[in-house]
């Protein structure tokens, strides 16, 4: 699941024209670099103006989406942002700070509106996530309101989205209890729960163990993002 997408603008609004200057960017540099290997008088990169930053990123480190029946949240509830997410997403803007802001000029070091467009999916992990990422890049400071962009979730886009894509509920449908049935599967996931002291009658899958272990691992540091 995708947590948000960070658009800076100062020339034209985001959309298409958003990856159109990506693209020219991208092709600006990829004939310096051949004009510059072919022998020929290689082009000055000074000359080379940044126009756009486009930041895809996920939610820091949660909760795990389904508790296993035999752990306690401690006082979290399911999928919710960690402080170890917390964190990491701060740290992430830092470190996109430190490139747009210190060394490259490119962004105010103080948040301003007019620069920079938030879009989100509508879920409080991806929000919290998204303000930590805000923080860690303006250091707290605005000139403006901070919005955060959302979409109704029927019409969402930014992850699978059941709800209004009949195409993809007809390939996912069954799909999952399928994988479980599968020659040897429902063996050892039957082995994995008696070992663990899940009851076989629990509705545990080895996507839920998985979930639950990768949270656990980012307890530790040892993994640096999270699933869906």
């Amino acid at each position: 699941m995708i947590t948000g997408v960070f658009s800076v603008r100062v020339w034209t609004p985001v959309g298409v024209l958003a990856s159109l200057a990506y693209c020219l960017h991208q092709r600006r540099v990829a004939l310096a670099e051949l004009q510059g290997a072919d022998g020929q008088r290689p082009v000055d990169r000074s000359l080379l103006k940044l126009k756009m930053v486009q930041v895809v990123f996920r939610h820091g480190a949660r909760s795990p989406l389904k508790p296993l029946p035999l752990e306690e949240q401690g006082g979290m509830f399911a999928g919710q942002l960690t402080k170890v997410g917390m964190q990491q997403m701060f740290t992430l803007g830092e470190r996109l700070r430190k490139n747009y802001v210190e060394d490259i000029p490119f962004l105010s070091p103080t948040f301003n509106p007019q620069e920079v467009f938030i879009r989100s999916t509508n879920i409080f992990r991806n929000l919290e996530s998204t303000r930590c990422l805000l923080a860690g890049l303006f250091q707290c400071q605005k000139e403006g309101p901070i919005i955060i962009h959302t979409d109704e979730a029927h019409s969402e886009v930014l992850y699978p989205n059941y709800q209004n894509c009949w195409s993809l509920r007809q390939r996912a449908r069954g799909r999952r209890q399928a994988a479980s049935l599968q020659p040897g599967i429902s063996e050892d996931l039957k082995k994995v729960k008696e070992g663990i002291g899940v009851d076989s009658s629990d509705e545990v899958d080895f996507l839920i163990l998985l979930d639950n272990v990768a949270a656990e691992q980012e307890k530790t540091g040892s993994c640096r993002f999270h699933g869906s």
